[in-house]
């Protein structure tokens, strides 16, 4: 990767507000779900295999970050949504099921979309996220994600923003 995009990556992470950052990996999600959509109709498995890959390192991400105390039955649930998820994103990869990974653009799409709906109402209400530890834990697991090889870039974080 080149050095000055990888360096861009990882300042647009040091400095996104947490929010931005969640809906960042919801869209890199959503692109990369619909770049494997795209693998089916071209009969390309690399490009489906590779793009699936990346939704589930995203959805990893999403669950380690998952604060299941603060978050309660909502946390639980979103969990659980996040592992079915996964479940058919692993149907979709090895067996090459394309309703699959069209259950999967369904709620991830949802659940951008929510996201996004809601921290645009709570911004609107004049709170901040940024003094909301309950909201997420992006910012301390990026950080352990900063301090990875730099030759390990698939396993970076920054991978899935811009």
């Amino acid at each position: 990767m080149n050095p000055y995009l990888k360096q861009y990556r990882q300042t647009q992470m040091e400095t996104a507000p947490k929010e931005e950052i969640l809906l960042m990996l919801y869209d890199g999600a959503v692109r990369f779900l619909n770049k494997a959509k795209e693998g089916f109709a071209e009969k390309n498995i690399e490009k489906i295999h590779n793009n699936i890959i990346k939704v589930q390192n995203i959805i990893t991400e999403f669950e380690a970050t998952l604060d299941m105390e603060a978050g309660g039955e909502f946390a639980k649930n979103l969990f659980n949504l996040y592992e079915f998820m996964s479940a058919q994103l692993l149907i979709a990869n090895v067996k090459k099921n394309e309703q699959a990974l069209d259950v999967v653009i369904k709620h991830m799409t949802s659940l951008r979309d929510t996201w996004r709906e809601a921290i645009k109402n709570f911004k609107s209400s004049g709170q901040s996220l940024a003094d909301n530890n309950a909201v997420d834990k992006y910012h301390a697991s990026e950080n352990d994600a900063s301090e990875e090889d730099d030759e390990d870039e698939d396993n970076s974080i920054g991978e899935y923003i811009v």
